[in-house]
């Protein structure tokens, strides 16, 4: 009975201590994905040289004896690896320095195999379990013997032979993920990824997926949550600058895509990415609490909108190694954000430089991820909008030379450097120090005039009207949607700036910025939502060009966005042409994430002040009740 107690306790104390143990060994599985045009393109670069799409096996001089592979293709069939191959084989009889009774055969040979991984060397090989042969249109086929032979010899150990090496693309994950924690914890994070071991590989329907085993425990910290605080000034600043990274690097990489002629479905997918992610930044900046983990969570969102276009995309450009490495960095950290905010994972400059040059083959131009306000004509194609716009061609020009006198430029940087001593304006020394420029009609020309409203507001309305013009020709859109684009662009004009561009502020004249300092001019464009898109400077100084960029902005919303969804399904609210004017108005103020809100807000009845000020001002135009534009112009 004594020796039946300490039985008893022993395990007892077994089945307390273990499961702490095995909680503590906690693994994460970090896959690499291989579809097949890749597997082919990895493969195929091992069997050719270059740009050669074949190879020669045999060659000998009379030409007697000549085996040509070409043509890889590997799929799935029944759940085993399918790699089939192009062979072409000339065959005779070789004596006194010619061929005799030369043989001919064209055809394909068929592996069926299962992927191995050597867990030492992380090579992937293929085993071949069985084959087949297939005639010239790939029916069940016959070969004679000798040729047979020179296939089993030659084509056989030629596909045994092959190997994947996937120690650079482990090492880029290795390298990628290492930098995605905080300094603080790089030595942990080292060891995470250098615990990380081949396991089960499966054929797929689209791919062979290779599992590796990684141990987190060494940066898993159960005690971490994801938390909401107010960022002091320096968290704050390092805050802005991680996100800006992550938005050149979205811009970096759709600009690879700018030459793939990507559908209208995948390029509303890259409007609906990348404006949401801008869209949510500036709607974090205005909360009280910043969270924790927003850009993490905004990148792996993104990420996950873009990875199938990218997959579809990436792969012609791109080397086959890299495009695995970048494919497999960024699925493995998925995996690891799936965990939760225990891993304590960020975005970091170094982890997305190292995906940019991925993707550019390791020195494309623009990879430093410089966030930058120039016009990107890459991004514009991506988004959708074509060639740079241009300004309208009555925009005043003044004599270049005059920019080249010394004094003038003196005199220019002096009364600049006395406006910002006197603190008169955040944005004075701008227009003092840039006025002459010979690309910048003079302020005073628009501004409102107290004596004459019904005159300037005339004024505004036509240049909005060419435009507005100007946008329509590009597209030509249904008569019923012309007619709706003209008072939406007045009244969103209207609503956004009651058709100003500048103000004095003074006895400066000012470009008009909003509240939060994110958005300029007539129209309201926002500076970080649209960079790439636009010249920034020119949405401050230039009237005409700011109007044009509005109007584009709302066609492209209009007729690339609402028009296109009517058209995959049935939006009964839509078919009244005012609410349609509500919905682009709130697309135009809140980014494509609107759309939906915005049409729930009109089933319920439960407006924003935004929407209801609109549609104030739409209905406004619509009646010609311009006089009531003198309220915010110059006050009751």
């Amino acid at each position: 009975m004594k020796y039946v107690f300490k039985w008893m306790t022993l395990c007892f104390a077994l089945f307390i201590i273990i499961p702490a143990a095995v909680v503590s060994a906690r693994t994460a599985e970090l896959p690499i994905t291989i579809d097949y045009p890749l597997l082919n393109a990895l493969v195929g670069s091992r069997l050719f040289k270059g740009d050669e799409k074949e190879v020669e096996l045999v060659k000998d001089p009379l030409g007697c004896k000549k085996i040509v592979i070409s043509d890889p293709e590997f799929r799935e069939e029944n759940s085993r690896l399918r790699f089939e191959i192009k062979v072409r084989i000339r065959a005779g009889l070789e004596a006194n320095n010619d061929c005799y009774l030369p043989v001919e055969w064209e055809g394909y040979v068929v592996f069926f195999q299962t992927p191995v991984i050597d867990p030492e060397t992380f090579r992937l090989s293929f085993r071949t379990e069985d084959s087949r042969v297939l005639n010239k249109k790939r029916e069940p086929g016959i070969i004679s013997g000798p040729l047979w032979s020179l296939v089993k010899e030659k084509v056989h150990t030629r596909v045994d032979d092959l190997r994947i090496d996937l120690i650079p693309c482990v090492n880029e994950m290795k390298s990628f993920l290492a930098v995605m924690f905080p300094e603080s914890s790089l030595d942990r994070a080292v060891a995470m990824v250098e615990s990380m071991r081949p396991g089960k590989v499966e054929v797929g329907a689209k791919a062979v997926r290779i599992a590796f085993d990684a141990d987190v425990s060494s940066v898993y910290d159960r005690e971490r949550k994801q938390e909401e605080a107010p960022l002091n000034e320096e968290e704050l600043a390092v805050f802005i600058d991680t996100w800006q990274t992550m938005d050149a690097f979205l811009v970096f990489a759709l600009g690879s895509l700018s030459g793939e002629g990507l559908t209208p479905d995948e390029k509303q997918i890259v409007l609906e990415t990348l404006l949401g992610a801008r869209y949510g930044f500036l709607a974090e900046l205005d909360k009280p609490e910043t969270e924790e983990d927003f850009v993490r969570t905004q990148f792996m969102e993104a990420w996950g909108n873009l990875s199938g276009l990218f997959r579809q995309h990436l792969e012609k450009k791109s080397s086959p190694m890299g495009t695995l490495a970048f494919f497999s960095s960024l699925d493995a950290l998925k995996a690891l954000d799936d965990v939760g905010p225990a891993l304590n994972i960020e975005i970091s400059r170094n982890g997305l430089l190292r995906l940019a040059r991925l993707i550019s083959g390791g020195q494309g131009e623009g990879a430093d991820l410089y966030y930058s306000f120039e016009i990107d004509k890459n991004l514009r194609k991506v988004m959708g909008f074509g060639a740079e716009l241009i300004e309208s061609p009555e925009y005043i020009k003044e004599d270049p030379g005059k920019e080249q006198d010394f004094l003038h430029k003196i005199l220019n940087r002096i009364i600049s450097a006395a406006l910002n001593l006197m603190g008169l304006s955040p944005h004075a020394e701008a227009f003092a120090a840039d006025k002459k420029k010979p690309d910048r009609e003079d302020p005073a020309k628009w501004l409102p005039d107290a004596e004459n409203i019904d005159g300037y507001v005339e004024r505004v309305r036509k240049e909005l009207k060419i435009a507005a013009d100007q946008t329509v020709i590009k597209k030509s859109p249904a008569p019923e949607f012309r007619d709706l684009f003209y008072p939406i662009v007045d009244a969103v004009a209207w609503q956004e700036s009651c058709f100003r561009q500048f103000r004095r502020n003074k006895g400066v004249i000012e470009y008009l910025r909003s509240y939060n300092n994110t958005s300029v001019g007539l129209m309201q464009i926002n500076e970080r939502v649209w960079r790439g898109m636009y010249d920034h400077e020119k949405l401050k100084w230039n009237i005409r060009y700011n109007m044009a960029a509005g109007c584009e902005i709302l066609d492209h919303y209009l007729q690339d966005y609402i028009l296109k969804k009517t058209e995959k399904a049935k939006y009964p609210a839509l078919e009244n042409k005012d609410n349609v004017a509500r919905t682009l108005y709130a697309l135009y103020n809140g980014g494509p994430g609107e759309f939906s809100k915005f049409l729930d807000r009109l089933a319920k009845k439960k407006f924003y002040a935004s929407d209801d000020l609109f549609h104030e001002k739409y209905l406004w135009v619509k009646n010609g009740q311009w006089d009531k534009a003198g309220v915010c112009l110059v006050g009751e």
